[in-house]
């Protein structure tokens, strides 16, 4: 799996955003990290609505990869239980992106969008 995978996996649908992270929240993982929507039973289009509305930049950065948006859409339409073990299994084989992903200083900015996704995806 490649780096970007557990990223991608991280952001349970956000892949473009990986790359929004902050050292304030270094302490948290990437499960907890994407728990609001790994967790989530919203679709993938209430998902991607609800990041349209909540973050539109981020969203045109996924819009402009629609190979990558297709692949999230497909981890995303997974069950919740699934969709928890891969994560778990691609931080287990990257470590380090993992940890390089904590470490970027703007995870607490993709946390914040991830909750804010995941708190109004029930209204798309």
């Amino acid at each position: 799996m490649k780096r970007s995978a557990v990223a991608t996996l991280a952001a349970g649908g956000l892949a473009t955003v990986a790359a929004f992270l902050s050292p304030a929240l270094a302490s948290a993982g990437p499960m907890e990290l994407a728990g609001p929507l790994l967790n989530s039973d919203c679709s993938f289009a209430q998902v991607d609505a609800a990041l349209h509305a909540k973050a539109p930049q981020l969203a045109s950065m996924l819009d402009s990869n629609p190979a990558q948006k297709a692949e999230l859409q497909r981890k995303f339409d997974q069950p919740v239980e699934q969709r928890r073990a891969e994560l778990q299994r691609a931080i287990d084989e990257n470590p380090q992106a993992a940890q390089d992903a904590q470490n970027d200083p703007r995870y607490g900015q993709l946390r914040d969008t991830i909750q804010a996704v995941a708190d109004s995806c029930h209204n798309y």
